[in-house]
């Protein structure tokens, strides 16, 4: 099992936007095997955060619309050793932690994350293994 660390400084616009978000980005569901072979997408009821692998590991919101930090990208929240732009070895520690292909996971924790800052958490951690993804509670 590996650990995500992420700064709780860092999340808090990322679960603020998700929680005020007048709606949430649809989640994938499933890829329809017979032509044209379409993306099928299905509703997201609760405020959530992504967890995003590619240029680094990252949450972000699934708030819509999507919270812009500059030109077309959105805020995020790197995961620590995983930033492109801080972390040399990013690269290394994100196929470290999570493994080498891409990919983007809608996980509905953006209240619980929060919960855990205002508690005082300083960090907020997730598990991730080959079969499971958890929000690791404070103790």
């Amino acid at each position: 099992m590996q650990y995500l660390i992420f700064k709780a400084a860092d999340l808090q616009r990322v679960v603020q936007h998700s929680l005020t978000a007048p709606k949430q980005s649809e989640q994938l569901d499933h890829y329809e095997t017979e032509p044209p072979c379409r993306a099928i997408t299905k509703p997201v009821d609760a405020p959530s955060v992504l967890l995003v692998h590619d240029q680094g590991v990252y949450l972000m919101s699934n708030g819509s619309p999507r919270d812009i930090a500059k030109g077309e990208t959105s805020y995020v929240a790197y995961a620590e050793g995983c930033n492109p732009d801080r972390d040399r070895d990013w690269w290394q520690a994100s196929r470290q932690l999570v493994g080498g292909d891409d990919f983007g996971e809608c996980l509905p924790w953006a209240a619980e994350i929060a919960q855990q800052i205002s508690e005082g958490a300083t960090e907020i951690i997730i598990s991730i293994s080959g079969d499971s993804i958890a929000l690791v509670e404070r103790s």
